[in-house]
């Protein structure tokens, strides 16, 4: 059984009960195969402010062969020029961290956005399952805010980063989801770019406290993770949360959320860029090439005492000389 999709973009289409779940189709090439969640990373009773009760879905482009992220946008409303200036924004932004957009229909009867699918396990899952250590979490963090830094620089920062934004996939790395898409369907935007990046940086560092310390510094209906402790109102430094951490990333994670009292701190606040630099500077990136050890010097043979001296004076010659 198949539905096209301009006859319910929700994919909630009416079956009798026990009988065969019906194929739905966009454009007669990407079919729908799991609901993965609301638009923009939501739970689906959406926060306040936000404009669309899409959903995200995992789907199958049947022409390349190939699973696609498609966000189902409302059927019968326009879609806001804002949206679609963002989605055209997010496009032109080129990075491999970054997922794709691959297609747009902004048809009334069913309008939605495809977009590449990011493969591995959300930051949430992660967390959950086990820590990773120090060096991984920062690198990590260090790559999201690499890419961030580029849609930065392209004037399109991201606004609405979760735990379920980032991807985590051990052979291709990481992948944002959602640059452009969901802070435009949740309403959010910021004019000033120093606000934006100041914005991302601390989701940044909320991230990478939670990869730290297995805790949320963050609203906790936001995820599932488990809240950070709090004294006073104010969370915990990681390394106050969990022994181990080592002193320069708790500095960091402190600056990123502002957890910093002194007054340079407050006056420097961190951009996705300067996240990254001083994150990279904490570790060896495993990707480094180990530097070869030099071949060992052979020793010179044992030769009779009257050929000593030409023996010595031919040994420092070929040190001197290599070629020789």
């Amino acid at each position: 059984m198949t539905v096209a999709v301009g006859a319910d973009p929700a994919g909630e289409v009416a079956v009798r009960p026990g009988g065969p779940r019906p194929t739905i189709r966009l454009g007669g090439r990407f079919r729908l195969d799991e609901r993965v969640t609301a638009a923009g990373g939501l739970p689906v009773s959406l926060r306040p402010g936000s404009l669309w009760p899409g959903s995200v879905w995992r789907a199958t482009d049947e022409l390349l062969c190939r699973p696609v992220a498609i966000h189902l946008l409302p059927r019968g409303v326009r879609v806001p020029a804002r949206v679609t200036a963002a989605v055209q924004a997010a496009a032109r932004v080129n990075d491999p961290r970054l997922a794709t957009i691959y297609d747009t229909d902004y048809d009334l009867e069913g309008p939605y956005i495809v977009s590449e699918w990011t493969p591995g396990t959300h930051l949430e899952d992660l967390v959950l399952s086990g820590l990773p250590s120090p060096a991984l979490a920062a690198a990590m963090i260090a790559d999201a805010a690499d890419a961030l830094a580029v849609a930065h620089r392209a004037g399109l920062p991201h606004l609405c980063l979760s735990p379920r934004s980032l991807r985590w996939d051990t052979g291709s790395g990481l992948k944002i989801a959602g640059l452009g898409i969901d802070a435009a369907l949740a309403g959010i935007r910021a004019d000033d770019p120093a606000a934006a990046a100041a914005a991302d940086t601390e989701a940044l560092g909320r991230m990478l406290y939670a990869l730290l310390t297995g805790c949320w510094p963050g609203e906790p209906t936001a995820t599932a993770l488990p809240a950070a402790p709090r004294h006073h109102g104010q969370v915990y430094t990681p390394r106050q949360v969990r022994a181990g951490v080592p002193g320069v990333l708790d500095a960091i994670t402190r600056h990123a959320l502002r957890l910093s009292a002194s007054a340079a701190s407050a006056a420097s606040p961190l951009s996705p860029a300067g996240l990254a630099v001083a994150l990279r500077a904490t570790y060896s990136p495993s990707r480094r090439a180990v530097p070869a050890l030099p071949e060992p010097v052979p020793m010179p043979m044992p030769v009779p005492r009257r050929q000593a001296r030409h023996a010595r004076v031919r040994h420092h010659t070929t040190l001197l000389d290599p070629a020789a």
